[in-house]
């Protein structure tokens, strides 16, 4: 009987790494520097030069935001990639907003990462653009090169 609550705690803990997997997937493609490319909030695109402005630095489950005017935001976040469309969670430790969770859903590529977050205590947004009420931002970044 031990051996076998000892091969089903292994075979369990297996698969929660198993299934771990395409997060820590998604966090190694997502670490790295971030310029912003367009920025829509509450349904209205910001100017092009606002966007730009916006730079984001991922390292692991950790972020450095840094908006227009230099306001520099910093947090944790987590990812969910086997959500469709793929989840992300993010609480801020400094800046505006700080310790409350924002709720999001996200696409990531090598070079493109698009996230529409919801303001935080609400609702989780169902797809990448700003409709379905007031407080939705979706924020379009490309990564940057190293030189």
């Amino acid at each position: 009987m031990t051996r076998f609550l000892a091969a089903a705690a292994l075979a369990l803990g297996l698969t929660a790494a198993a299934d771990d997997k395409p997060a820590k997937d998604d966090l190694a493609r997502f670490t790295g520097t971030w310029t912003g490319v367009s920025v829509n909030q509450d349904g209205k695109d910001l100017p092009k030069p606002t966007a730009e402005a916006y730079r984001l630095v991922v390292d692991g489950e950790k972020y450095t935001f840094t908006g227009e005017g230099g306001e520099v935001v910093e947090g944790t976040h987590k990812l969910d990639p086997a959500k469709k469309p793929k989840q992300i969670d993010a609480v801020r430790t400094k800046g505006p907003d700080k310790g409350e969770p924002m709720k999001g859903v996200y696409e990531l590529d090598e070079d493109a990462f698009v996230v529409c977050f919801a303001a935080p205590g609400k609702d989780r947004p169902a797809e990448l653009k700003p409709t379905g009420g007031p407080g939705l931002r979706v924020m379009a970044f490309k990564r940057e090169k190293k030189k």
